[in-house]
């Protein structure tokens, strides 16, 4: 019911991008059934199998933000800023597919993810194949700053993997789980929103205080949505299980070993044990730190566009901010 609830808020929220959330999404089907006719059947056996998992949408969060960004700084949104949105949200897909491999994961989106439904060696290529149509459309984007925006998102993307590969089973610092998550997830935000800067600066009188505002927006917004998503994941038990199998562990578990083994980076040998007392244990107050550290982080967020002009987008930033923020503090644990 709360997902329910959720979804409904969410696409009350997003009206007044909803025309150009549609624009979006005819203009990825249009360029990947190009992609079929130019290839003349070189490519056939994976195109359908790219659109089919591009159909299958999230809630398309990072153009939403794009677009209401754009329309909040008193702009329309273009062909170009459809094409914005359209490298950051394959960028993400690809980055998904590549996620499901490294964690085995069965589901995505309610169906089942590329590398169970196929195979891991045909995800690694649907991926790479991603990233390399993500390549040529931005091959095409004029502004040299707004390619190095997406390199470098990449870049820190994958150096996250690779940190949380060579520290699996380690407990970070809060300080280092938010790092982890900045890279993993706010580098993205970050590339977009900028990338809207970028492409509008020189229309109108932007500042480099602007700018650091927007940088601070996607920064701040995107920890705080990762760090909502973990505490979701941990109150799903065949997710927590899955992150805990792999060696992944959360803020939960990272002020559960603070509290109850007096070390926050020291190693929980009982993860049983510790999911079952995060839950249970009313003197354990590992979920509320992480309920306290996502509502602060999306907080500073809404702080951060306080520079825009209030108009109804820059409203549905804010509650896009406070429906994130609810979703933390309705989950009980």
């Amino acid at each position: 019911m709360a997902d329910l609830a959720f979804n409904d808020n969410y696409k009350k929220i997003i009206l007044p991008v909803q025309k150009d959330l549609e624009l979006f999404e005819e203009t990825i089907l249009k360029y990947f059934s190009k992609q079929e006719k130019e290839q003349k059947g070189e490519y056939s056996q994976i195109l359908p199998i790219i659109k089919e998992f591009l159909s299958n949408k999230g809630k398309r969060l990072r153009p939403v933000l794009i677009f209401l960004f754009a329309r909040a700084l008193g702009n329309d949104v273009d062909s170009e800023c459809i094409k914005l949105a359209v490298i950051n949200e394959l960028i993400h897909n690809a980055t998904l597919i590549h996620d499901d491999i490294i964690d085995c994961a069965a589901i995505r989106r309610g169906k089942k993810t590329l590398n169970f439904d196929y195979d891991s060696k045909l995800a690694v290529l649907a991926g790479d194949y991603l990233l390399s149509e993500v390549l040529n459309i931005m091959s095409d984007i004029s502004d040299d700053e707004i390619r190095k925006l997406h390199s470098k998102a990449v870049s820190k993307i994958i150096l996250g993997e690779l940190n949380q590969y060579f520290n699996r089973f380690k407990l970070f610092s809060i300080e280092d789980y938010v790092k982890k998550s900045k890279d993993k997830t706010a580098r993205l935000f970050e590339a977009g929103l900028l990338s809207v800067y970028y492409s509008l600066k020189d229309d109108i009188n932007y500042t480099e205080e602007i700018k650091d505002n927007i940088k601070n927006f996607a920064d701040n917004f995107g920890i705080g949505f990762q760090i909502s998503n973990d505490i979701e994941n941990f109150n799903t038990p065949d997710k927590v299980n899955e992150d805990a199998h792999n060696g992944d562990f959360s803020a939960p578990f990272i002020y559960y070993a603070q509290q109850k083994l007096g070390n926050e980076t020291a190693a929980i040998n009982n993860i049983a044990l510790a999911v079952k007392t995060i839950r249970q244990d009313k003197n354990c107050d590992a979920l509320p730190k992480s309920k306290k550290l996502a509502q602060n982080y999306l907080n500073l967020a809404i702080e951060n566009i306080s520079f825009l002009e209030d108009n109804l987008y820059k409203k549905a930033i804010i509650d896009l901010c406070n429906l994130y923020s609810g979703k933390i503090n309705s989950n009980d644990g």
